[in-house]
Formats: structure tokens, C-alpha cells, sequence
């Protein structure tokens, strides 16, 4: 048998007659490996008196032990392909070892049977009782965002979708794609997603675009329902996918920049030439640099405008104070230097814009939920809202999707700050 223990037989050799035989010693040749089925022989030699004997005896080693086929779980219903649902089936065999792959079943008469066979012919066969069935509709998942916004004429691309059933597996080639989606009207549309299994049961689930109209921004015009974007502290990791955004809803907004990183000059660059405002911030956003004195203020202002003149051939003279020019934190460096340097600033024929709708992205929240709560419950008309966001957060950029969308449905037009846009200004507190 395999993986027994095999032990060469002895046997007596002897030369004479009946009554004085003498014995004559032998050699074994040959080896028996009981780890292997297979047929083997072995070798019995002797020499006596220029004579040669030779005996041969053929070993052979068998399997005959079936294999053990092991059922896990309680049979409650089974697909009618025969998968079934929290049962774990395998099979191993003393020989052949992991024979799981070589396991067989069949339905018949509300039984599932199953067989396993080693490579020896060993079977082991068992069989149950069940019940045929299959009730549960397929799981579609939609890949992407549900709702989808697009611009007017906007092309859509479909995401993609994943349908699973309990007993088909992936029949994400069977689903059935509808939809009465129009890019040149705007309005909500719907696109339909319909699976059926085998079995005959039947999901749907359905995307939603809502098709909203391109910004309407002219150069020059005035507006009476209007929103100012503005970002502080980039540019940074997010700012291109923001700025892939705005572009699509044609969408013009005021970045006030930092220079302190020059891993995304380009990015700087980039703002400029798909025609955002580019507004100054702080070279070194140092808050006891900066408000230590006038002089230490203005060189940093005079860096930050080189850097953005050097990057897009455009001088800015737009600001936005680091705090805003009502913070309080330069009252630790240098008591009344805010209201130095708002007089400074107009003296020298710039103009500084603060805000009056925060998004709540500076510390408050990192939910892009909240944020556009934020935003779009304070956007009043016959107001310049002027919007405080950062293009350094990401869930700032994975909200203004959905603020351009509030605004452009309600009838605002989003422009960027000009020379021309009038100041908002806080109270100055130092």
C-alpha cells in the first residue's frame, strides 16, 4: 500500500542435497518507494562455485484508499447551476492531496450530488436533499457620481457599472443601457441600467444627469446676481482637477497666490492662461514675517507679484491679506499695522478684497457636504458674494461641482475679480 512501510523479504539460499544443504549468502538490488504508486522490482543475487542464481520479484505499490470529501455549511437553497450559497465544499486524498478542482456534482430530483475520484480510481460519493432555487434579483453598481452634472452639449461618458448575481456570477455583459438623455436641453435626465439573471429576475437602477447651462461671464458687463470664487493659499495637488472643473461650465475665478512652492509654477501659469484672475496673497504666508512691520509686508507683496508677472507676463495689483485685513494675529507683531497697510495699499493704486461668504474649508470642516451648505445657503442677490475656498483641500474641489450647479441653476453668473469689481471689505480690528 502507499505510504506504508515496505521491508525486502528473506529468503533461503542454500546448495547440497535436501539433508546438507549449505547456505549461501545473497545481495538485495532494488528499492521500493511506497511514497509512489507504481510497479517495482527487486533483486535476489548470489555467487557460489563460478555459479550465478538470480531471483526477481516484482512489488508493486497500490493506492486503494478513497478520497475525503468534506461539506461545510448547511444546505438551504441551491442555484439551478448548481452553485451553492454559504457551503464550502473540498476534497483531499492520502495520495493525490488538494483534489478540490477535481470534484464533480449533479442535480437531480431536488438533490445535489457530488463525486471526487483520485488518480487511482478511489471515488467518494455523497448526496443531499435541497431545494432548487433562485429569487434573488442581480446587484447593479454604478461606478462614478450619481447625480452627474453636465455643461450644455457637454459630451457624457459613461463611468461604467458592474452587475453581479447570486448564482451567475459577473453578467455585467447582459445589462441593458437606456436612456433619454438630450446634452443640448437643459434639465434632469436619467439613465436606465436593467440586468436579468438566468433565473429570470430582473433589476434596474437608474443615474441621474442634470444638464445645466455654461456660465454666461462677459468681460466688462455687470451683473446683478453674482458669485466671486476665490482661492487662497495654491496653487497646490488639487488645483488642475479644479481648474478642469471651472473649464467645463466655463466658470472664471480669482486665485490668490502663495510663491513659497515651486513644484506648481506651472499650475500658476496655467490659471492665468484659461483666463482666472490671478490675485496676490503672500510670497511666504510667514504671519510674523509679514506683520512685523510695513517694509517686511510690502517686499513680501512686491516677491510674490514678480514671481506671478514672471510666470504670465501679467503684474496683478489685487490682494487678499493673509487673515483677511480684519484679523487680530497682527496685533502680536505690530499693534495697528492692518490700518498702515490698507492705507498703503490704496495709496500705491492697489485694491484688497476680503469676503463675505465663508465655505468653512479653513478648519471647520473637511466635508464637501457642509461646504456647499455653506456657500450656497449665504449666496444672497443684489450682493457681491465673494466666496473664501482654498484649491489645497481636496473636499474643497469635490464640492464646487455642485455650488457652480446651485448657482447657474438659480440664475448667477460666476466672474472673476477685476480692477473694476467692487471691494469687499472688513472691519479692521488692528
Amino acid at each position: 500500500m502507499v505510504n506504508s512501510n515496505y521491508v525486502n523479504e528473506r529468503i533461503n539460499l542454500c546448495y547440497g542435497t535436501k539433508h546438507t544443504c549449505k547456505n549461501i549468502n545473497y545481495k538485495i538490488k532494488g528499492k521500493v518507494d511506497t511514497k509512489k504508486v507504481g510497479t517495482y522490482f527487486v533483486t535476489y543475487e548470489a555467487n557460489y562455485k563460478g555459479k550465478h542464481f538470480k531471483i526477481e520479484k516484482e512489488v508493486k505499490v497500490v493506492d486503494k484508499k478513497s478520497p475525503k470529501l468534506v461539506i461545510e455549511g448547511a444546505f438551504t437553497n441551491v442555484c439551478p447551476n448548481g452553485k451553492v450559497k454559504d457551503v464550502k465544499v473540498r476534497a483531499s486524498d492520502n495520495y493525490d492531496g488538494d483534489i478540490t478542482d477535481k470534484i464533480e456534482y449533479k442535480i437531480s430530483d431536488n438533490k445535489i450530488i457530488y463525486k471526487v475520484s483520485d488518480s487511482s480510481g478511489n471515488t467518494t460519493r455523497k448526496e443531499f436533499d435541497v431545494i432548487i432555487m433562485d429569487n434573488e434579483k442581480p446587484t447593479i453598481i454604478l461606478n462614478g457620481d450619481n447625480p452627474i452634472y453636465l455643461a450644455k452639449n457637454e459630451k457624457y461618458k459613461e463611468p461604467g457599472y458592474v452587475a453581479i448575481d447570486d448564482c451567475d456570477g459577473n453578467i455585467t455583459e447582459e445589462v441593458i443601457v437606456t436612456s433619454n438623455l438630450d446634452i443640448k436641453k437643459e434639465g434632469t435626465y436619467y439613465i436606465n441600467y436593467e440586468v436579468t439573471d438566468s433565473s429570470g429576475n430582473k433589476n434596474t437602477i437608474k443615474r441621474e444627469i442634470i444638464v445645466i447651462p455654461k456660465n454666461n461671464y462677459e468681460e466688462g458687463k455687470t451683473y446683478d446676481k453674482v458669485i466671486y470664487l476665490t482661492f487662497d493659499d495654491g496653487p497646490g495637488p488639487y488645483t488642475e482637477k479644479l481648474l478642469d472643473i471651472l473649464d467645463r461650465y466655463n466658470v472664471k475665478a480669482t486665485f490668490f497666490v502663495t510663491g513659497y512652492d515651486d513644484r506648481y509654477n506651472d499650475v500658476l501659469k496655467k490659471e492665468y492662461e484659461k483666463g482666472h484672475t490671478i490675485g496676490l496673497h503672500s510670497f511666504s504666508h510667514n504671519y510674523g514675517l509679514i506683520y512685523s512691520s510695513v517694509d517686511n509686508y510690502l517686499n513680501d507683496l512686491l516677491k510674490i507679484q514678480d514671481k506671478v508677472k514672471r510666470y504670465t507676463g501679467f503684474e496683478s495689483k489685487i490682494v487678499r491679506f493673509p487673515g483677511g485685513s480684519s484679523n487680530t494675529v497682527s496685533k502680536k507683531y505690530a499693534p495697528g499695522i492692518m490700518s498702515e497697510l490698507t492705507n498703503k495699499l490704496n495709496e500705491m493704486g492697489y485694491k484688497y478684497y476680503d469676503w463675505n461668504i465663508l465655505s468653512g474649508d479653513a478648519g471647520e470642516t473637511t466635508d464637501p457636504n457642509v461646504i456647499v451648505k455653506n456657500v450656497t445657503n449665504a449666496i444672497k442677490e443684489n450682493k457681491e458674494n465673494m466666496v473664501l475656498m482654498h484649491d489645497i483641500k481636496p473636499y474643497t474641489v469635490d464640492a464646487i461641482e455642485r455650488i457652480i450647479h446651485y448657482g447657474l441653476t438659480n440664475g448667477y453668473t460666476f466672474a472673476p475679480i477685476t480692477m473694476d469689481t467692487k471691494e469687499v471689505h472688513h472691519s479692521i480690528n488692528n
